[in-house]
Formats: structure tokens, sequence, C-alpha cells
């Protein structure tokens, strides 16, 4: 739209902006009112989603609490004799008493060097393997190939390093035993090859080789461009460890290693005891041994009575070098329970939904009891957090149905807002937003069905598992509150609670969480979580989530007519300006022309005055 030129009071001497402002004002009123609008569909739509947000938590608190079995039935195991053996009982554990007696727990097998593993001066262990070999009895390295090609920079360099060390050989020396170095016009130099170590004094036609890391050195700095490449052979050590399982089958665990003669025994022993393989092992400096230790204890060999097996190219390192010859087998943990002499090869294992854990051979003669009980404490804190959170959940809802809702107070609108301080405009919005869900009738049929979910008792039979004795709040000690005020909360008799929890858990559970095909047949939660999930529904329905668009949610059609709304009428609006200011402009050059028309005459009679 073209802008109109607007002259203000130049000829008149009027105030035309206040004048058309003025003008304007008036005319802006159905704007302010379609603002607010807007601002009520919004903050109604903000209540509506703050409402879901509430239901939703209350039903994954719900999901997480009182829904799971853990929760619900747990069970305690108390052991007489702790330092023997201790329990712990899953919900499906029945309440019985279990005495243990005559425990030997068991051992892993072990493995242990039978003399010292170095020759002569210690190995370091910190150090590669490589630099370390003669320090070992003799074992089968495994060697491969390794061919690197270098473009010396162009100013020019001395250092190289080769991708791999524990070099043994370099393979593609010259007819004259001499490595060959190219410049850039194709002429040839030839160097000595020295593998070992790098001297501080270098002869000049020399390359040397560290053995252990791979670098390189030259006597003299090669010219820029230059090339060259390298064939060495690489070693390492390659081998498999084998363990096995209580019928004898060899475990199903990734358990072959190549090892570069570049790492160190330290780091060698760390890959072992870090792979799912299931041994440990370490270097004892002070005796200079090694021990190699299955995690898993008990009596786990294979038909060869083995239960750690070194296998493989470099297999001979762990028996010749390490002296690993020898292995004490794994046994299994004995013991009596109730009068019935077992054993397991772990000192973990579980009966009956109790898992034991024995800790220590018993004292002859001596047995522990382990006592399997009803955690009563632990059902109440579930059963009471539910209750409070329910009770939270009523506050909070009733409380946006019954808010008072303050008509004088509309949304203000921005030249309000300006002549307003912060704290004022915060405390009329507080007002204005007060009520917007006052009877609400998504939310007031919610409460209504969350507390028929809760006071309709649970039909007990052979499906719902539910104990005519304990099919409704009531009868656990749950009760609606006297208070009228309080609007369906909930209070608690803890005695009679106790006492219900005592007597029968299972019958407990299932008053919550019976899931039978009817809704007479539904435990209390899940009725409440199918309630809470509908009334989730119907509320995106009108105002929506973050996920949805204004096109599928009502509040957001709404929202999207007044937005159009809006829009035309400022258009409209900014017609009226322009053609307000369209008028004052031209009454401005009329004045503008009359005021000229009047210097004119003025001045005429004004010059016949002179001449007559």
């Amino acid at each position: 739209m073209v802008s109109t030129i607007r002259f203000s009071g130049i000829a008149s001497g009027m105030d035309t902006q206040s004048i058309v402002d003025s003008l304007m004002q008036a005319q802006r009123i159905p704007l302010d009112k379609l603002n607010q609008k807007k601002q009520i569909i919004e903050w109604q739509r903000d209540s509506y989603r703050e409402m879901n947000k509430l239901l939703d938590e209350f039903s994954n608190f719900i999901f997480d609490g009182i829904y799971r079995q853990a929760n619900m039935l747990t069970r305690t195991a108390v052991s007489s004799n702790s330092d023997v053996v201790t329990a712990k009982a899953a919900p499906n554990a029945g309440t019985i008493s279990y005495k243990i007696e005559n425990v030997t727990i068991a051992t892993a097998a072990r493995m242990q060097s039978t003399a010292a593993i170095s020759k002569g001066e210690k190995i370091d262990s910190t150090k590669s393997l490589w630099s370390q070999r003669d320090k070992l009895e003799g074992f089968t390295w495994k060697q491969e190939e390794v061919t690197s090609s270098f473009k010396v920079p162009e100013k020019g360099a001395t250092n190289f390093q080769l991708p791999k060390g524990a070099v043994s050989e370099v393979l593609n020396l010259n007819a004259n035993g001499k490595l060959e170095v190219t410049n850039a016009d194709g002429e040839v130099q030839e160097f000595d090859v020295v593998v070992g170590s790098i001297p501080e004094t270098k002869d000049a036609n020399t390359v040397y080789i560290d053995e252990n890391t791979g670098s390189m050195s030259f006597g003299t700095k090669l010219e820029g461009d230059s090339s060259f490449s390298l064939k060495f052979n690489h070693n390492y050590l390659e081998f498999n460890i084998e363990t096995y399982k209580e019928d004898g089958s060899t475990n199903k665990r990734k358990n072959d290693f190549k090892i570069a003669g570049t790492l160190s025994l330290d780091s060698m022993l760390s890959q072992i005891n870090s792979s799912n393989v299931g041994v440990n092992m370490f270097y004892d400096s002070h005796t200079d041994q090694i021990v190699a230790q299955r995690k898993d204890t008990g009596n786990l060999t294979n038909s060869e009575g083995k239960s750690i097996n070194f296998t493989g190219a470099s297999a001979d390192f762990f028996t010749q070098s390490l002296h690993l010859t020898e292995e004490q087998s794994g046994t299994n943990a004995k013991f009596t329970v109730n009068g019935l002499e077992t054993e397991r090869a772990s000192n973990t294992f579980t009966m009956n939904g109790v898992t034991f854990t024995l800790h220590n051979n018993s004292v002859a003669g001596q047995s522990t009891s382990i006592t399997v009980g009803t955690d009563t404490d632990a059902i109440m804190t579930t059963i009471k957090d539910f209750v409070n959170k329910y009770n939270e959940l009523l506050d909070k809802v009733n409380g946006k149905l019954t808010e008072q809702k303050f008509s004088t107070f509309t949304p203000l609108t921005q030249e309000q807002k300006m002549a307003m301080s912060d704290r004022e405009v915060e405390q009329w919005e507080e007002k204005a937003k007060s009520g917007l869900l006052r009877r609400d009738q998504i939310l007031d049929t919610a409460m209504t069905t969350l507390r028929n979910n809760l006071y309709t008792e649970v039909t007990a039979n052979e499906v719902t598992l539910a104990d005519p004795k304990f099919n409704q709040l009531a009868e656990i000690g749950i009760t609606t509150t006297k208070d009228y005020m309080a609007r369906g909360k909930l209070e608690i008799n803890e005695e009679k609670l106790k006492k219900a929890i005592e007597e029968d858990p299972e019958a407990i559970f299932q008053l919550f969480m019976a899931d039978g095909p009817t809704y007479a047949e539904q435990g209390l939660a899940r009725r409440v979580r199918d309630t809470l999930s509908n009334t989730v529904k119907k509320i995106e329905e009108r105002a929506g989530n973050a996920f949805k668009t204004e096109d599928n949610y009502t509040l957001g059609k709404q929202l999207g007519r007044v937005k159009d709304d809006i829009s035309r009428l400022e258009n409209r609006l900014k017609m009226v300006e322009n053609r307000y200011w369209s008028q004052f402009n031209a009454m401005e050059k009329a004045m503008q022309n009359l005021n000229n028309q009047s210097n004119m005459l003025l001045s005429y009679l004004g010059m016949g005055a002179q001449q007559q």
C-alpha cells in the first residue's frame, strides 16, 4: 500500500497528529477487544496444558509406584548371621524360613607361575614386550610385513615415524644392503640401516631405527620432496584364552588376542582383564610371578580338567615364558538347606525367588536362618505416596474448577501496560487469568470419574484374584475425608492399613492392580490411569499440545480465526487512518491556497494605497 504524505498543521496550525490519534483511538476499540479475546484463548489453552501436565505426571507416578509388583509385594529376607550368608527376596518369594548349614563357599580356578618369569635381571612390566624379550624364556613371535612410504616435506627432514614398532628386520634393502632415498630430480642416495636404538652421534650415511618404537632418524637431513619406502617385519603375539562352563562346553566369548610387541606386559594383562573372557591376571614384581584366576567360581572344566586354556600361535608365551603350567581347580559351593545337601558353582544363587549369597565357610555345628517376610513399611510407603499424590492432584485441579472469575479484569492493551508498573501489570494479569477453567466440564467430569474409580469395589473372583475382605479402599483403612471443602480427598487409617497388608499383601496388590476384562474387574489404579489417559486426550483435542498445530485442536482453530479477524481489522484501520490524513492534507492544501490568495489580495491592496 502506498503511504500517504502527511502535513501536520503547516497552514492551519492544528496538531493534526493528535487529532488523528484521537479519532483512531475510537476506531481501535474493536481491535483491542479482538486482541483481548486472543489473549484469553491463549491463557485458557496454557491453563489446560498445565492441567494436562499434572494429569500425565500423576499417571507416570502411578506406573512407577503402585503399578509395580516390586513396590507392592516387597519382601524382606533377614539373616541370623550375615557373615556367612545374606539374602534378598523378590516379590514372588514365599514367606518362608530357610536353615543354612555346613557351608563351604565356592572358589575360582587359578594358575600361578611355577617359577620366576625373568631369566636374570627382572623384566620391567611397564616397557614394551619386544624390549624385554631377552629377559624371558623363548617363545614364538608372530610377524607381519608392513610397508610405509614417506614423502619428505619441502623444507627437508631428518626424523620419521613408522606406523608400528617392534621392528626386527628391514626387507626392502637394495643389492648393496642399503636403503634408497630418491630426491626430486630422480637422484638416488643410499643409507646403511641400523635397527636397534638411535645414538646421539650419527653417521651421515646411516639411518637408525628404534626397534621398539619405530622411530627413524637419518644421519643427514633429507632434501625436500625426496621420497622413500620401507618394508619391515613387525612382531606381535597371537593367542586365545578359553574358559569353560559347568557342563564342560566352551564359553562363547571373544577370546582371541593380538598383542603388538610395542605393548608392555602390564598393558597386555589389562587387555585380558577388560575383555569378556572371564579371567583376571596380574604380575607381582616382588615374586616375579604371574597369577591368572577365573572370574567365575566353581568346578568349571573341560574334559581334560582344564578351566583356563591358552591356545594359538603364541600360547608358549604363557606356558614357557610366564610358566603358567599348573592349575588349581575351582570348587563348587556346598551347603545344606532345610536338611537337603546340595551345591552350586556360584556363591550367589536363587531359590524360590530368594537370592542367597554365601560369604564364608560356616562353623561346624552352627546354622544360619533366613526368614522371608512382607516388607510392610515399604508397601505402606507406596500406598501413602499414591494417596498423597492423588490429594495433591485434587487440590490443584479443584482449585482451577472453583477459582473466582473477575469479569472486570480484562487483558491489558499495550497502552494500558505502558501506563502501569511491572508489579501492577503482574497483579492485574493474575486477576485476569483467574477463573478461566472455572466449572470446566472436562476437568469436572474427570474429578467425578476419579472418585468413582476409587470408591467402586473390585469384583472378587478367579479372574481378579481379589479378596472379598479387601475389595474396596475403606476395607484397608482409606476413606474420604469428612471435610466437604476438601472435595473428595482421601485420608488413611495407618493402623488399619498396616494390619491389612500384614494379613494379605497379595489381596492389597490385586485391589489396585487386578486386570479383568470388565470395569468392575479392573483394579483401582488401572481405572485411575484409564481415566487420566482419556482426560488427557480430551484436553488435547481442546487445547492441543506442544506438537500440534493450531488447526488440529478446538482452541487453536478459534485462535486462528481471531488472528485472521485481527489482520483484516488492522488493514481496515490502516485505510481509515490514511483516509483521515488525506482529508487533513486536503484541508491543509486548501487553507494554504486561501492563505496565498489572502496574501496576494493584501499585497494588491497595499500597492493601491501607495499609488493614491
